[in-house]
């Protein structure tokens, strides 16, 4: 084990965090993780972490809450905490937060637009709704603490010092996106009264922020009012990773929020919007559109391993845009179907062959742009735009779209839905 993590266990240690069985360590080409010291058994609590050891709003100085409460997030709260305060006990635990160039690696926040450009329709949402909520903040943070504020940005050799950082915005992007990237959700009866969103309801923790995500399972974290702890949700040997889940996210959210994706996700899901919002579009009039909106099923439209044949929202877009905007008969078994919550037994052989021939084509689109794209980033990357990690990073994900389009195709074409197969049985 390395001194920084050394440093960062006796930090815990004096604060009260209990270890049993787990201790971090560096992954190769993965940063940290939590892995298994001896044998562990399901059930056992591996990590407990008392409230005093938390960083949350409450222990925000009241210098720096007093200034931002009716105006800024909590997220961006701890955020400015993390620039404006030098606590010389924190030491140890700043010094295991990724540094900037960490942080460029993988988090499209800060990728070059011309790669921010390509990323898939759900990670672009999400982006930009993740940039509305920092610029918010920023403008906020940066107002209220004028005289602190340095408009020249540190340069290169100071972007990855620790503390204390100083208040430029490079510095507050990576400790808003730290503060993103490694909170867990945490309230009190409390809080709960002062807090009414559930964004704000957030803490960060030393030495459980260094658990990774696995979309299965995972130990099971769980607070009280005297901290938070962490029970093995099975048996682990001697050197096993032992992660938690960070929630049920499809490799989108987990790029855009974390910086990564996974290879083996069971939540993953690609939308399929890229190709069928402009076909939706076209209608005269904007018809298809107006009905579409009208009944709440504009947009997000997605499949996923389980569903090669598309989500409900996905199937109400197809059929309203076989119907054309001139059968009034087939409008009308349109609005049956959306009412009836997805009733398709009236709905004819031929019909449903033509449901299935234009989802096909949309999943033949979507290989099309996966592909479009990959070549694209292979330009980028000869132009010298980006770093290779991050054009590795959003190639990754073209190809697990791509496969996943190509994957759902062949199951359609071989008649293999889900729901034909458990009607074999």
């Amino acid at each position: 084990m390395d001194n920084t993590l050394q440093d960062l266990l006796h930090y815990a240690a004096k604060q009260s965090v209990q270890i049993n069985g787990i201790a971090p360590r560096r992954l190769p080409g993965r940063g940290y993780g939590m892995v298994a010291t001896r044998d562990v058994r399901a059930g056992e609590t591996l990590l407990e972490v008392p409230t005093r050891a938390l960083r949350t709003l409450a222990t925000v100085p009241k210098a720096i809450s007093r200034k931002l409460d009716h105006d800024v997030s909590v997220h961006g709260i701890l955020a400015a905490h993390l620039v404006l305060e030098d606590v010389e006990d924190d030491a140890a635990w700043d010094a295991v937060l990724p540094t900037r160039d960490d942080l460029e690696a993988g988090m499209p926040l800060l990728w070059p637009p011309r790669l921010r450009e390509l990323l898939p329709t759900p990670a672009r949402t999400a982006l930009q709704r993740q940039q509305t909520k920092l610029n918010a903040d920023w403008e906020r943070v940066k107002a209220a603490f004028a005289d602190k504020y340095e408009s020249k940005d540190e340069d290169a050799k100071e972007r990855n010092t620790q503390k204390p950082w100083g208040l430029t915005k490079s510095n507050y992007i990576r400790a808003w996106l730290l503060v993103n990237s490694r909170t867990f959700y945490y309230t009190t009866p409390r809080s709960e009264a002062a807090l009414p969103s559930h964004d704000d309801r957030i803490a960060m923790q030393p030495v459980a922020d260094l658990f990774n995500h696995t979309a299965d399972c995972g130990c099971k974290a769980s607070y009280t009012a005297q901290g938070f702890s962490f029970v093995a949700d099975r048996a682990y040997e001697q050197g096993d990773e032992v992660p938690i889940s960070y929630g049920a996210h499809a490799n989108d959210a987990l790029l855009v929020e974390y910086g990564f994706v996974l290879d083996d996700n069971r939540w993953d899901e690609v939308s399929l919007d890229a190709v069928l919002l402009p076909k939706l579009s076209t209608s005269p009039g904007g018809l298809v559109r107006e009905d579409l909106e009208a009944a709440g099923f504009w947009g997000s439209y997605m499949i996923d391993a389980a569903t090669p044949g598309g989500c409900y929202r996905t199937q109400v877009a197809l059929r309203r845009l076989l119907c054309g905007t001139t059968r009034t008969a087939k409008r009308a078994a349109w609005q049956q179907f959306v009412e009836g919550g997805g009733d398709d037994d009236n709905e004819d052989e031929a019909s449903k062959k033509d449901l299935g021939d234009l989802l096909l084509e949309c999943l033949d689109g979507m290989a099309e742009l996966a592909h479009t794209l990959l070549a694209k980033l292979e330009r980028l990357g000869k132009a010298g735009i980006g770093t290779s990690s991050q054009r590795s990073l959003l190639a990754l994900r073209w190809k697990q779209i791509e496969a996943m389009v190509a994957q759902a195709a062949k199951t359609l074409r071989e008649g293999q839905d889900p729901k034909d197969r458990e009607g074999a049985v």
